[in-house]
């Protein structure tokens, strides 16, 4: 878009929203069309000349995410007003996520997301970014294209000036040695090495116990059988944990094609989006790890975290 567009397209807009002039008093200023203020409006929209945040009455919950974060040893949370439907929540929590994506993204940083139908809200509802890198931290689980890590950075990309890195491989490869020529292909190889200078990566948490995770048909019955001797309790990004927040590494390990643990410790910020109760003793895992530094959840998930034992990381992984 060239300046005198992007002057037309401003002028329009805060006649608009800042001054409350009509359509009908804008097609007679400009000399055009009213039909054709709508379009110049919605363009300003797509194009990111306007930004629309809507501020519930009810979120966010400051009070409680003050409590929370204190009693998961993190950095920052972020608390919602849970939704009345699953995809409400993962709605609300997106929108709350968003801004704060925005805001922590300078020119030139990279940005790494996993997969879901939470992470793929959050890409619809992110502003415009400066010109940065986007990238997946997994590779594909599954053949819904709705959820895959593709789709939320083509989402992000589409609306912004970044460059956008996929990672054209399953999430679990088929054999040992299949993950390992994957990992080998120059493509996949340089886009695994841009992990280690993650600004922020952004992740979805899965539950082992309620199952709430697609990643259990992805792997044999052996594998499976050996996570629940570990006692596996959670999993981001094809990682899983235990209930203390250790690592468990087994056959299915070797399959993965994602960001490592080391990886994600080694970042400067690591934000997870995740809610609902159900959720609560995966999150808590996770909280016990020292991966995270920030947690987007909502109040419901929130009280139950507050119910479970106080979360201390190690002096050594704070951030």
């Amino acid at each position: 878009m060239d300046e005198a567009q992007w002057r037309l397209l401003s002028s329009i807009a805060r006649r608009f929203y800042l001054e409350d002039a009509s359509k009908t008093e804008l097609a007679d200023e400009f000399s055009i069309s009213r039909f054709r203020v709508a379009r110049l409006l919605q363009q300003a929209r797509e194009q990111g000349v306007v930004t629309i945040e809507i501020h519930d009455r009810d979120e966010p919950r400051d009070d409680l995410a003050v409590e929370l974060a204190r009693h998961l040893g993190l950095a920052e949370c972020v608390v919602v007003t849970a939704g009345d439907t699953g995809d409400d929540n993962r709605r609300r929590l997106a929108r709350a996520a968003a801004p704060r994506i925005a805001r922590t993204i300078r020119d030139g940083d990279v940005l790494g997301l996993t997969w879901g139908r939470t992470l793929v809200a959050i890409g619809e509802e992110l502003p415009p970014l400066p010109p940065c890198t986007v990238i997946q931290l997994t590779g594909t689980v599954g053949n819904d294209l709705r959820q895959s890590p593709v789709e939320v950075i083509r989402r992000i990309s589409g609306r912004s000036s970044v460059e956008a890195v996929a990672v054209f491989a399953p999430l679990f490869a088929a054999s040992e040695g299949a993950a390992d020529t994957f990992r080998s292909d120059p493509s996949i190889e340089a886009a695994l090495r841009r992990y280690e200078q993650l600004a922020l990566a952004v992740v979805a948490v899965g539950s082992w116990d309620p199952p709430i995770t697609q990643l259990g048909p992805l792997l044999t019955d052996e594998e499976r059988a050996d996570l629940e001797r570990e006692g596996v309790v959670a999993e981001i990004a094809g990682i899983f944990f235990r209930a203390d927040g250790s690592v468990i590494e087994t056959a299915a390990s070797r399959r993965r094609i994602s960001v490592t643990p080391d990886q994600l410790r080694r970042s400067p910020r690591v934000m997870a989006v995740a809610g609902s109760a159900e959720k609560a003793d995966a999150i808590a895992a996770v909280s016990r790890s020292g991966i995270l530094s920030c947690l987007v959840t909502d109040d419901r998930a929130a009280a139950a975290l507050l119910r479970l034992p106080p979360t201390a990381q190690p002096a050594s992984l704070e951030r």
